[in-house]
């Protein structure tokens, strides 16, 4: 009976303000804090110290790992002293950029932990490495069997669910298309020549964890270019994501994503955004895949909205799209 009782034990349910916790660090609140997620990386990195040194990029051997460590500018969330050097981690759960803020922190090697997407020319700083927490969560879905204990195991998989839970990261059943409508000459030869779709600068959670682009093209196109129908025929998987602040950047994202000869072959294409609105703007680009047809004869606009005129809903399942093309 004493077993009985004691798996049962084991199985109760834990709540915080009448609701479930499903993860330890949502134990201490249901908010999403950067003190809380830090303080969990941190025990992480304690644990198994060289695995995370070498994916940080931080050389020679871990001596110590330090949390909120004050400094003369405030406070560093995470200090890897190694015995080399000193490795900052500054971790943001928005899209904000650390960049300001970490350079003023003493420290050899500095990694912004954050949901913003670098321009080309930041990622490029000496010193200074841009990483998603969709990237830490990868790497930490093929490393966690290697960790030291089953302590090390509990703790990977516990942030890993707090991430999720938050929508910091993606889940395995995340099928979200982004969609956007293109009415212009440009817009449309970037797309089927070069695979790219470039808009304002858009913070955007939904927009950083969706996986599919489909263009929307309008009636304009539809008249000026034969074989392109009014609607969303077309979908293209993101392969990535990135901030333009500079024209510089677009030469920079393009050739590190497919390479310079393919950039070379492209430019007489992306010349016309040189002469776009620059300083002071942002912009958006998405690097795509080979696009698809999907839909043909194409998904109208008006089975996708109750309002004519321009798409306003931009994120779609796939279910909602072939829903609305059986219409």
């Amino acid at each position: 009976m004493s077993s009985r009782l004691s798996h049962q034990s084991a199985n109760v349910p834990l709540l915080r303000g009448g609701e479930v916790v499903s993860s330890l660090a949502g134990a201490f609140g249901t908010s999403l804090r950067e003190t809380r997620l830090t303080s969990l990386l941190g025990y992480l990195v304690a644990f198994n110290p060289e695995l995370f040194a070498k994916f940080f990029g931080f050389g020679g051997r871990v001596r110590r790992v330090i949390l909120e460590e004050e400094q003369d500018q405030g406070r560093a969330d995470i200090i890897i002293q190694t015995t080399v050097g000193r490795g900052l981690i500054e971790a943001k759960v928005d899209a904000t950029d650390a960049f300001r803020q970490a350079s003023t922190y003493r420290a050899r090697w500095k990694v912004l932990l954050t949901q913003y997407v670098a321009p080309s020319h930041r990622m490029h700083d000496p010193g200074v490495q841009y990483l998603r927490w969709q990237e830490l969560a990868d790497w930490l879905n093929q490393v966690r069997s290697r960790g030291k204990g089953v302590e090390f195991r509990f703790a990977s998989d516990d942030l890993l669910k707090h991430l999720e839970e938050h929508n910091m990261t993606r889940n395995a059943e995340s099928v979200e298309v982004y969609a956007r409508e293109i009415n212009e000459p440009f817009s449309l030869n970037l797309f089927l020549k070069a695979h790219l779709y470039v808009c304002w600068y858009k913070d955007s959670d939904r927009l950083r964890r969706a996986l599919y682009f489909a263009p929307h093209f309008g009636k304009f196109i539809g008249a000026e270019h034969p074989g392109i129908h009014p609607g969303i025929s077309y979908v293209a998987k993101i392969k990535a994501m990135q901030t333009l602040e500079a024209w510089s950047d677009v030469a920079l994202t393009l050739r590190e994503a497919r390479g310079r000869r393919w950039l070379t072959g492209k430019r007489r294409l992306l010349s016309e955004m040189k002469a776009w609105k620059w300083k002071g703007e942002r912009y958006t680009m998405l690097i795509l895949g080979e696009p698809r047809l999907v839909f043909n004869p194409p998904v109208k606009k008006e089975n996708l909205q109750e309002q004519p005129g321009t798409l306003v809903k931009r994120f779609y399942a796939f279910d909602e799209l072939f829903a609305s093309w059986g219409k």
